[in-house]
């Protein structure tokens, strides 16, 4: 009997791979998530293309957070709480503020490379925060 298959290729020559924990995204969530199950876990991480090419890549911006000496959370979460016009979640607004400034923290402990001026990182000013704040990575 002749196998017919759904695409013009054998399966059965195609190499497996086994893994606990499957996590399809490159980006920096899946690459977050990655780090985090590699810890109790096999990892398979996959990609449409090369881990470089990722939405994450081709962000525009920064990173926003309440690092620089004299800023504090507190301020972070009134200047986005004032940018989303009423319509942001306090609650949510204050852990993801408090927790992405932990994540930063972990960046930077990795050796995570943003951008410096005189040794110290430097915290750009953009729209919507009272301070800067923004972390760039080469330039972007």
């Amino acid at each position: 009997m002749t196998r017919r298959y759904l695409v013009n290729f054998d399966g059965r020559r195609i190499p497996w791979r086994s893994a606990d924990v499957l996590i399809v995204g490159g980006g920096v969530a899946g690459l977050r998530a990655a780090v985090e199950a590699g810890k109790r876990a096999r990892v398979l991480l996959v990609a449409k293309r090369t881990l470089g090419e990722s939405n994450t890549q081709l962000a525009q911006g920064g990173v926003a957070a309440a690092l620089d000496t004299g800023d504090t959370v507190e301020s972070h979460v009134r200047d986005t709480l004032d940018a989303g016009k009423g319509i942001s979640d306090p609650k949510v607004v204050r852990t993801v503020i408090r927790e992405g400034a932990a994540r930063v923290k972990e960046l930077i402990a990795w050796g995570t490379k943003f951008d410096r001026r005189g040794g110290e990182i430097h915290f750009a000013r953009e729209g919507g925060h009272s301070r800067a704040r923004i972390l760039h990575a080469g330039g972007d």
